[in-house]
């Protein structure tokens, strides 16, 4: 997994989005680690089959929604690298850039 800059702080919806890129190799460690916490069946090793002839690359976008007064004080704020004062238009990859 790794990081999408920027960071973006969305002021006019009051939160701050970081973008996770997700692999291939991320997804078995993701699925194995689900599968032990919510099946309903005890398994002792798991193999992932991809039957498609492409790579997967998936986007994560974590929000953290920051306080109304002062988010200016907030530590996600901080983490911002630029800040996008028009209506979120959801792109992961763009959004203001």
């Amino acid at each position: 997994m790794r990081e999408v800059y920027p960071v973006k702080y969305y002021s006019k919806k009051g939160f701050v989005e970081r973008t996770i890129e997700i692999n291939e190799e991320d997804l078995e460690e993701i699925i194995e680690e689900y599968l032990l916490r919510h099946a309903k069946f005890d398994f002792d090793e798991i193999e992932l089959v991809n039957n498609r002839p492409f790579n997967i690359w998936l986007h994560a976008k974590c929000r953290t929604f920051l306080p109304e007064e002062d988010p200016e004080l907030s530590e996600a704020y901080a983490d911002a690298d630029i800040e996008i004062e028009r209506d979120y238009d959801g792109n992961p990859l763009i959004g203001g850039v």
